[in-house]
C-alpha cells in the first residue's frame, strides 16, 4: 500500500449525509456461519478506497444495554472525510460481527472489516479486564458469539493504520494499564490508537468535533483530546503512537498531522492523556426567578476579530469577508503566531511549541501565569472569567524492554465564563483554555467565550412541561452525588430539577428492556449554571451520571434541565 495523501486542510466542511450508496454484499462466507451471512447486506457502501471504514452500535443483542449516539458519533466523522474519499463501508448494530475484528475476515474481500482500511472507526461499548484484555460487544452473534477482544485481533498487517475506539476504557493508561500491555500483541502495524481511560459518554459529536479540532491546524492526537474535553472534563481521553525508536514513537504522537498509509514498527510505544484537578466548588444554588441571557453573534466583524488578532500581532486580511470566517480559518503572523477561527466563532491561538524539559510546573505558577496572559492579551475584556480546573497534558512510555514513567508536558489552566454570578455549564461554550509549558511560557489559548448582549429575567424559553412535577429520584437508583459546592437555598432543590431529566433516561432504556443495574452521579459534576443555546444563555441544572449494564460495561449520560428557580 502506497503512501495515502492527507486530507486537504484547505477543504470546507459540508452538509453530507450516508445515502445514495449501493448496498453491500453479504458477509463473510464461512460455511460455518452463513446464518450470520446476511447480516451486513444494508450498510453504506460506494468505490472503496482502502481509506476509511466505520461501524457503530446502538442496538446491541439482549443483556446488553443499548446507548443512542453512536451513529451520530460516526456520522460526524464519515460526512468530513467522505468529502475526499468513499469509505469502504459503514456498519450498524446487526450488520457488526466479530469476524470484521479478528483475523481470518478483517480484511474479507479486501474491503469490509477493521483491517481493509486506513483508518477504522468503531463507536459503541467497551471495556478492560484486571489483566489489561478489551472487550467489545458487537452487534450479532455470528458465530455463536456477541463479544470479541483485544487478545483476538491483529491489525495492521494488511491496511490499518489508525484505529479509534470511540468507546469506554479502550486504551488505558494508569492503575497498572499500558496501551502495550493491552495492545502489543494485537499491533502489526499501526501507527496510531484513539480511545479512553474512563467511561466516556454517550454523545454524537466526537467525530465531528475531531475535524472541526483538525482544521484547526492541530496535530491528530491533540485533535482528538480536545474534542473529547469539548463534551467532557470528567473523561480522560488517551492517544498512544508507534515507533522504531521512541524519539519517532514520541515525534508521531505529538507532530502527526495527517493519515499516512506506511506500517509503524512497534519497538516503541508512547502515548499521552488528559486528566484533570478541579479548582473550585461547583455552584449548586438555583437562583431564585427564572433568567436567561442574549447572547452576541458567535462570528465577529471583520473589525472586531482584526482588533481581537493585533492583540496577538497577527493582521486580518482586508479581503476576508464574513462567509469565508463562518466556514473557519486559519491566520499566521509574522511573530509565529498562529489563530484559528472555528465555524462557531471560537478562537485558537498557538504562540509556542512547549519546551521538552523533566521539570514540572507546579499548579499555582500555572494559575499564575495564566492569570498574566488573561490580563496581557485582554481576554476578560468583555466577560467575567474565573478559574474552573486545572488540566494536565501527561505522557510517557514504552518498549519491550524499558519503562519511562509519566511526566507532564503541558498544563492548562480553563478559565470559565460567569454571567450575572452564576458559571457557563456548557463543556463546548463559555470557556478559556490557557496552556502554559514546564519553563512557564504560554503556548497556546483557546477561546469560546461569548459577549452577552442582554440580561433578562425570565426564561429565553419554558422550560419542559415536567420539569415542575419531577421529583427526586429514589435513592436506591442512585448514589451519592459526590460533589463539594454551595449548597442549595431557599428555592428549588438540584436532584429534584434533575429527576425528571433522570427518569425519562432510565424509562427510555426500561422501554427496550435493558434497565440499568445501578447510575450513579459522577463526581464534580453537579452544577446549576448557564447553557450557551444558539443565541441565548439559559439557566440550567447539569449532571453526569453513570449507567452500568453489566458485563463490565457502563456508560455516561448527561442530564441536562432547565430551570426557572
Amino acid at each position: 500500500m502506497t503512501l495515502l495523501s492527507t486530507l486537504s486542510k484547505d477543504a470546507p466542511a459540508t452538509d453530507l449525509a450516508p445515502g445514495g450508496a449501493t448496498a453491500l454484499r453479504s458477509g463473510p462466507a464461512d460455511p460455518a456461519a452463513e446464518s450470520a451471512a446476511g447480516a451486513v447486506e444494508a450498510a453504506t457502501r460506494g468505490t472503496a478506497q482502502d481509506m476509511y471504514f466505520f461501524a457503530s452500535i446502538e442496538d446491541f443483542p439482549p443483556g446488553i444495554g443499548d446507548l443512542g449516539l453512536t451513529h451520530d458519533d460516526a456520522l460526524g466523522f464519515y460526512e468530513y472525510v467522505k468529502q475526499f474519499s468513499t469509505p469502504n463501508g459503514w456498519f450498524r448494530d446487526g450488520q457488526v460481527g466479530q469476524w470484521m475484528y479478528e483475523e481470518t475476515y478483517d480484511n474479507y474481500l479486501d474491503d469490509y472489516g477493521f483491517d481493509a482500511a486506513c483508518v477504522v472507526y468503531h463507536s459503541g461499548h467497551g471495556s478492560m479486564d484486571d489483566n489489561g484484555v478489551f472487550w467489545l460487544p458487537v452487534g450479532n452473534d455470528w458465530g455463536g458469539d456477541t463479544w470479541t477482544s483485544s487478545n483476538d485481533m491483529r491489525l495492521g498487517n494488511e491496511y490499518a493504520r489508525y484505529v479509534f475506539w470511540s468507546t469506554c476504557l479502550s486504551l488505558r493508561v494508569k492503575n497498572g494499564h499500558s496501551p502495550i500491555r493491552t495492545w502489543s500483541a494485537a499491533n502489526l502495524g499501526l501507527r496510531m490508537i484513539f480511545g479512553y481511560e474512563t467511561v466516556s459518554v454517550d454523545n454524537g459529536d466526537y467525530g465531528r468535533f475531531f475535524f472541526q479540532e483538525w482544521n484547526k491546524h492541530h496535530k491528530l492526537s491533540t485533535a482528538f483530546l480536545d474534542a473529547s474535553w469539548r463534551i467532557s472534563t470528567a473523561q480522560e481521553p488517551s492517544v498512544v503512537a508507534c515507533g522504531a525508536t521512541q524519539a519517532e514513537a514520541t515525534d508521531r504522537l505529538f507532530n502527526e498531522d495527517g493519515f499516512y498509509g506506511a506500517p509503524a514498527s512497534t519497538a516503541w510505544w508512547w502515548w499521552r492523556w488528559y486528566d484533570a484537578a478541579r479548582a473550585r466548588a461547583r455552584n449548586l444554588r438555583i437562583p431564585g426567578g427564572g433568567r436567561s441571557a442574549k447572547l452576541a453573534p458567535t462570528m465577529p466583524s471583520h473589525e472586531g476579530l482584526a482588533a481581537w488578532a493585533e492583540r496577538f500581532e497577527v493582521a486580518v486580511p482586508q479581503d476576508a469577508r464574513e462567509r469565508g470566517l463562518r466556514g473557519g480559518v486559519v491566520l499566521r503572523g509574522d511573530g509565529g503566531a498562529r489563530i484559528a477561527i472555528g465555524p462557531d466563532g471560537s478562537r485558537d491561538v498557538r504562540l509556542a511549541e512547549p519546551v521538552d524539559t523533566d521539570r514540572q510546573l507546579g499548579s499555582e505558577q500555572a494559575v499564575r501565569a495564566a492569570r498574566r496572559a488573561v490580563d496581557q492579551y485582554r481576554l476578560a475584556e468583555n466577560v467575567d472569567l474565573i478559574v474552573d480546573n486545572v488540566r494536565y497534558d501527561r505522557h510517557a512510555g514504552a518498549s519491550a524492554d524499558e519503562r519511562v514513567d509519566a511526566k507532564v508536558r503541558e498544563t492548562t489552566v480553563s478559565f470559565v465564563q460567569v454571567i450575572d454570578g452564576v458559571p457557563v455549564v456548557s463543556p463546548d461554550g463559555g470557556r478559556v483554555h490557557v496552556r502554559i509549558d514546564n519553563e512557564g511560557t504560554v503556548t497556546g489559548i483557546a477561546d469560546s467565550t461569548r459577549q452577552i448582549r442582554d440580561l433578562r429575567d425570565q426564561p429565553a424559553v419554558p422550560p419542559p412541561a415536567d420539569t415542575r412535577r419531577s421529583r427526586a429520584p429514589h435513592p436506591s437508583r442512585v448514589s451519592g452525588d459526590g460533589e463539594r459546592g454551595v449548597a442549595p437555598t431557599g428555592g428549588a432543590d438540584v436532584n429534584a430539577a434533575l429527576g425528571g431529566a433522570l427518569q425519562r433516561r432510565l424509562r427510555k432504556a426500561a422501554a427496550g428492556g435493558r434497565f440499568p443495574s445501578a447510575v450513579r452521579a459522577v463526581p464534580n459534576t453537579t452544577e446549576v449554571g448557564y447553557a450557551l443555546r444558539d443565541g441565548d444563555a439559559v439557566l440550567v441544572a447539569r449532571r453526569e451520571v453513570e449507567l452500568e449494564f453489566g458485563s463490565g460495561l457502563a456508560k455516561r449520560s448527561v442530564l441536562e434541565e432547565q430551570t426557572d428557580g
